[in-house]
């Protein structure tokens, strides 16, 4: 099938792109820069330029592809307009399969002090926590998305947790900074919170087999283990010969900013891919983010900016 992926040069869309290319899909990624027209090209895809500022030529550009994968991150608020838009001109447009990148910090659970939480969520579970500002817009868009399903039109939503592999991720780059900045690997307060992780490559595993057996409105969660922060700290620390070191909230926030410590850092976020594996026969190949950071793709990634 031809697909389109919106962001297909970011970290999640160009495994996605590729993961979909090998299985035998014509992939068009869609780019909002020269530079990354470039990137697609010379990654082997096919490119069309947009701009995310205007939605309606964004929904024309879609309404033409049998399947449509977003996996850009602009604002949340911006995200949902966006869908909105998607669903209506994939609904009239020839779209078969319209995937949503959503993510599980939905489920966060604030730790300020870095405990662990015994809760674990299961795609379809009841969240019975008072709702972060997070997930109070994206189970907006996810029901958007969801509810979308229909004849003719396939909708799933993805909730990866803490991507990593590749030398990649969102948190684990964070703690290699820190040790820039401050010479210890940080985390914080009693390090034992956690998001649950998956690979980048298992993760875009998890869209090539929604689109060939996904059931249409599904809530796919993709989750293959989890480490506590302080364990993901004293493998980046073994990687640079450093120390690991415990910060305060106050701390952290100074660091790494309040906005982001509150959302990625000062949470427990723990799911399971009940509902991945039981309807996808998913089965992660990668299983050890600890393993990927002392011996994998990070050492080799971050040796040049630990220099500077």
């Amino acid at each position: 099938m031809d697909v389109l992926v919106i962001g297909a040069t970011g970290y999640i869309g160009s495994h996605i792109a590729r993961s979909l290319r090998d299985r035998g899909h014509e992939v068009t990624g869609f780019a909002r820069t020269d530079g990354n027209i470039a990137t697609l090209h010379e990654a082997g895809f096919s490119a069309v330029s947009g701009s995310f500022d205007d939605l309606p030529a964004l929904a024309t550009l879609a309404a033409d592809f049998e399947v449509v994968v977003m996996a850009a991150m602009p604002s949340f608020d911006h995200e949902l307009e966006m869908m909105r838009v998607l669903v209506e001109s994939c609904t009239r447009g020839r779209t078969r399969h319209l995937l949503f990148t959503s993510g599980t910090g939905v489920l966060s659970i604030e730790s300020l002090d870095g405990r662990w939480s015994q809760d674990t969520f299961a795609e379809d579970d009841p969240f019975p926590f008072p709702a972060r500002p997070v997930r109070t817009v994206r189970i907006q868009t996810e029901n958007l998305v969801r509810q979308a399903s229909g004849e003719g039109l396939s909708t799933f939503v993805i909730r990866p947790a803490l991507v990593y592999g590749n030398g990649g991720s969102i948190q684990i780059p964070q703690i290699f900074e820190s040790v820039r900045l401050t010479g210890s690997a940080c985390y914080l307060g009693h390090g034992l919170n956690l998001y649950s992780a998956v690979h980048v490559e298992d993760l875009a595993e998890v869209y090539c087999l929604a689109i060939e057996k996904g059931t249409p409105g599904a809530l796919y969660h993709a989750i293959s283990g989890e480490a506590n922060y302080r364990a993901i700290a004293e493998a980046v620390a073994k990687v640079t010969g450093r120390e690991a070191k415990s910060l305060s909230y106050e701390a952290a926030c100074e660091l790494w900013g309040k906005l982001y410590v509150d959302m990625a850092i000062a949470v427990n976020s723990r799911s399971i891919a009940k509902r991945t594996i039981a309807d996808l026969g998913w089965e992660p190949r990668h299983i050890d983010v600890i393993e990927d950071i002392r011996n994998g793709s990070y050492a080799e990634c971050y040796r040049s900016v630990l220099a500077e």
